[in-house]
This record gives C-alpha cells, structure tokens and sequence, in this order.
C-alpha cells in the first residue's frame, strides 16, 4: 500500500482492493490536500505567520483544485467506487462449487479463440449436476460453501487464494473430476449426451446421473459447441491428474481415496479426448 510522501495518480483499477482498517486510504486522500495546503501556506507565510483570510483562501484553493490534484482524487474515488461495487457481490455470493469447478479453465472464458463462452456454464453446470447426482452435489455444495465461509476476511470478502488451496477443496474437485471421468466410461454415448446437454436448455432433457435421452439427430444440426470446444474444455479441467502431474504421494494417496490408480481413472478420457481434439492440442 505504501506511504503517501511522493504521491502518484492512482489507477482506478486497482486504487483500493479493500477497505483497510481506520481509514487508512482515506486518510490518505486526505493527506495529500493537507500537504498540498502546508506547502501552499508555507509559500505563502511571511516571517513564519500567515493571516486566516489566506488560509481560508489557500483551502477554498485545495478544495477546488484542478489539474493533477483533481485527477488524483477522481481516480482514488473511481477505485473506491470499483472496490465498494466488488465487495457488495462478495457479500451476496452465496454459492461456490461453481467457482471450485471452473477455476481450472477459467483462462479460457477470456480468451475469444477457445470457443469456451461463459454463457456455456449453466449448461456445463447442470451436466455435472447431473453426472454427480442430486444428493452427492448438494453435499459437495455445502462442503464448499462452508470453505467459502473459512477464508472470508473481516472484509466479507473471500481470499481466494487460500481458498483454492483449502485441502477439503482439492478433496471437492477431485471428487467431481472422478465422477465425470468415470462417468465417461462408454465414451460416445456420454459424448453424445455432454454436446447435446451443452447446446439445449438442461430442463427440456430428463435424465439422471445414469440414465440420458439423446434428442433427435437433426437437433445436432445446429451445435454452437462441438468436439473441439467439448475437447478443449474437459482437457483443461482435468489437466491435474495428467500421470506426469502425481508424485508417488500423491499417487498412493488417491489410490487409498478412489480404490484406483489415476491412469486407469482418467488414462481412457485422455486418449479419448485428445484424439477428437483439434490439430496441434
């Protein structure tokens, strides 16, 4: 954060991140006009007095100043204004699994040449919803909700870093990524299911974790998203548990939670997905 001896025009975007405790960016707003008025009084004494009506001129002078002081004010207020907004959404965000299983493509939502659209998520959620199970995801919800709740700061606002490092949400990830990954097992017709899941409205479908029901074949005429996006997304989410990524530990510890090896929980999906992936993945 810093001193605020040589002030510099802030960025609004990142002005104020949090509101810190006892004001402390405020105060320090309001230091630089202090200073900015000493400096004028200092200029303006004579013989070490100055008369009130100075001062009072000086101050109506800071007040309204233009130029960089104006500009330097404008842009600690559009930060605060961007901070207070954010906080605002962290205290009314209430649901984080979604959060937990998106974390690992995430990059690929701001990248226009992924093909991985945000307004592609309540479709991928519903699917893994309901590859999971209504029961097990709700569980998972609450599990995740409740890490949320561990890493908030006094500030409402959630440390996401720590949170992502939670053990129990590693443990929730992993366990999603086993169900979907063993949920592929009959690879084509899951396929078949995920790309008609992620190019309908999931409540015109009725299925269950075990059970689909393909639409008719001229409704796959008009996919938005495909194998190579259906490719792209699932390799990124599951980048993790590539075999190169386990060390021993690792390895024998999955072992002892899921009754497998990782290779044989995810081997298959690899070489399932890479080979419908676009050239050069």
């Amino acid at each position: 954060m810093g001193s605020q001896e040589t002030p510099s025009v802030a960025e609004p975007e990142t002005a104020m991140l949090l509101r810190e405790p006892g004001g402390k960016r405020c105060r320090g707003v309001a230091g630089v006009a202090v200073r900015a008025m000493i400096d004028l009084l200092d200029e303006s004494a004579h013989d070490g007095a100055v008369t009130m009506d100075v001062v009072r001129r000086i101050a109506n002078a800071v007040l309204s100043a233009k130029g960089p002081l104006s500009d330097y004010y404008a842009n600690w207020e559009m930060g605060c204004d961007s901070a207070f907004a954010l906080r605002r959404i962290e205290q009314q965000r209430t649901d984080f699994i979604g959060r937990i299983i998106t974390q690992p493509f995430h990059l690929l939502l701001n990248d226009p040449d992924s093909g991985i659209e945000r307004k592609n998520l309540p479709q991928f959620f519903a699917a893994v919803r309901m590859i999971i199970g209504e029961e097990p995801f709700e569980k998972l919800r609450t599990r995740a909700n409740e890490a949320a709740e561990r890493h908030r700061t006094n500030e409402s606002m959630v440390a996401w870093d720590d949170f992502y490092r939670d053990f129990d949400v590693l443990l929730i990830f992993e366990t999603m990524a086993v169900a979907i990954a063993r949920s592929f097992r009959r690879f084509e017709p899951r396929k078949d299911w995920f790309l008609i899941i992620m190019n309908s409205n999931p409540s015109s479908i009725s299925t269950a974790s075990n059970a689909f029901i393909p639409k008719k074949s001229e409704d796959k005429l008009t996919r938005e998203f495909g194998e190579p996006q259906m490719s792209r997304l699932l390799l990124t989410l599951f980048s993790e548990f590539r075999l190169e990524t386990f060390t021993p530990e690792r390895k024998a510890a999955f072992m002892e939670r899921w009754g497998s090896e990782p290779e044989k929980v995810f081997g298959p999906l690899f070489v399932s997905l890479l080979a419908m992936a676009p050239a050069g993945t």
